[in-house]
């Protein structure tokens, strides 16, 4: 992973790097359809979402991509990109993974930003299994995929080109925009926040992927991120028809699109972003100092 980091090849022209992260990204959603193709038949939603999610879409998209690196593109060895995975990092990643959104949510909270939303009808427990199941499911794949897809083989395309900070900033980017097809309304100033707010993210990510040489633990920081906040195991609900259906509801108590981001959501308000730009700082000054000690260490 350190060798692929630093490599100062530019054997990619611009117009190779655009087709090959486009056709990375028609081999993610064509992972997706083709998923969709299989589970159809499967009536029963939280079984549909692990067969569908777990065990076909999210191993299919790896190796999609996986081959696609080794057969079409070329330039990179794959396997670089998930690295080493060292059980010490992992539980340390585990944890930062669930202390980000609980801050975010103590925040709303210890502010009264936020408040309980009750159930009117309440969930059987039947019902409450299913909705975990299936939320977990949506949010392991898509932790894992979207992982492997930007801060790994998008990174690694662009990197072939441009420097570490440079193919940082353009993979956050493209994350950001990318979720635009996510918003429920698509007003300027909508769009102007998830791109932001996607963008910032995106940022903090590349940052986990970059320090900790891996795509497993970003993936764990990104999968408990979408546990919190994307499911209906926990989340802000706009009415009470949509709080029924989730087992731990919530509602703002704040109009201010700068808490609210806006109908994106909290991903993109206000206090996540200072928590994605506290993590990227703290993140870059590590990098600074673990860089500074290598050099030191190479003149002695």
């Amino acid at each position: 992973m350190n060798a692929t980091l630093k490599q100062a090849a530019h054997s990619l022209s611009v117009a190779k790097i655009i087709l090959f992260a486009l056709g990375c990204i028609t081999v993610f959603v064509a992972a997706a359809a083709v998923t969709q193709l299989l589970t159809f038949w499967i009536n029963n939603q939280a079984a549909k979402t692990v067969a569908g999610e777990i065990l076909i879409r999210t191993p299919l998209t790896i190796i999609a991509l996986h081959l696609f690196a080794i057969k079409v593109i070329k330039t990179y060895n794959p396997s670089a990109i998930y690295g080493n995975l060292v059980l010490v990092k992992l539980l340390k990643w585990t944890a930062i993974a669930f202390i980000l959104p609980l801050s975010v949510g103590l925040f709303y909270c210890l502010f009264n930003f936020m408040a309980p939303f009750a159930h009117t009808m309440p969930l059987t427990i039947a019902g409450k299994l299913g909705i975990f199941i299936t939320w977990l499911s949506i949010s392991i794949s898509a932790g894992i995929t979207e992982e492997v897809l930007f801060r790994g083989h998008l990174f690694m395309i662009i990197r072939n080109r441009y420097s570490v900070a440079q193919s940082i900033f353009i993979t956050s980017l493209i994350f950001g925009l990318v979720h635009i097809v996510m918003l429920p309304s698509f007003t300027l100033l909508d769009v102007i926040i998830v791109t932001a707010g996607g963008t910032v993210a995106g940022l903090m990510f590349s940052m986990i992927y970059v320090y900790g040489r891996s795509v497993w633990y970003v993936a764990i920081v990104h999968i408990v991120w979408d546990i919190f906040f994307i499911g209906k195991i926990t989340a802000v609900a706009a009415t009470q028809a949509d709080a029924n259906k989730i087992i731990m509801p919530f509602k703002l108590t704040t109009h201010s699109q700068w808490l609210t981001g806006g109908s994106f959501g909290v991903e993109a308000a206000l206090p996540s972003l200072v928590l994605y730009l506290l993590v990227i700082g703290m993140l870059y000054k590590l990098m600074g100092s673990s860089k500074s000690s290598d050099e030191t260490g190479t003149l002695s």
